[in-house]
């Protein structure tokens, strides 16, 4: 079967204990549904049962980067209320169960990163990597959420006299103006990049300059 025709009815939410799982190739078959107590941030949530569950595939910002109490907010109303449907994949080392989760109307996993409130993160295997791939590529071609303006930068609108690109991609690094490549990079707040007034605050902070741009 595949998950992206997938319908889910509610089928004895009385009992507490099962969604009707049903698509156009099979006959209907039950399966666990959960209730979510809480929501941690956009890509992790806690059941009832306190089992920490961590959607597959994406990454949403921390809280306090930009876009990250948007994907909390987001996550909480896709599944908060709702009855919860999981596809463990894996445990992870925080006790976290990674999860492809889906509610009676909606792939969690995918509309997180449709809306740009998570990034494609790792990879999932055949049909379902490539759907969350798509809508990866959807959010960031129509600058939606992290992708946006907002949170995804080349120039300091907000401040142009900080000029200075702190980037973390490849470790710490600062890039000023006068870099050959400068107007490429780009200041990913959603990611912990940051603008910086001058090269001593930069450092300062535990950035350095690239070997490139002496």
């Amino acid at each position: 079967m595949k998950i992206a025709t997938f319908t889910l009815t509610a089928l004895g939410l009385t009992a507490g204990t099962y969604f009707l799982l049903s698509s156009n190739k099979s006959k209907p078959m039950p399966v666990p549904f959960y209730t979510v107590a809480r929501v941690i941030d956009g890509d992790t949530f806690v059941t009832e049962e306190k089992q920490n569950i961590r959607i597959s595939s994406t990454e949403a910002p921390e809280l306090e980067q930009c876009g990250g109490l948007e994907a909390k907010k987001a996550l909480e109303k896709l599944i908060l209320g709702k009855p919860v449907y999981l596809k463990v994949l894996f445990l992870d080392p925080y006790r976290r169960f990674i999860s492809l989760v889906y509610t009676p109307d909606s792939f969690v996993n995918e509309e997180m990163l449709k809306g740009g409130y998570s990034y494609y993160y790792r990879t999932s295997p055949g049909s379902i990597g490539e759907i969350l791939n798509k809508a990866g590529d959807e959010a960031r071609n129509n600058k939606r959420g992290v992708y946006s303006q907002k949170c995804t930068q080349r120039k300091n609108a907000a401040n142009p006299s900080c000029s200075i690109k702190g980037n973390t991609r490849n470790g710490k690094i600062y890039y000023v103006p006068q870099c050959g490549f400068y107007d490429q990079v780009e200041v990913q707040l959603y990611l912990g990049d940051r603008w910086f007034c001058t090269e001593k605050e930069a450092i300062k902070s535990g950035f350095r300059a690239p070997s490139q741009c002496p």
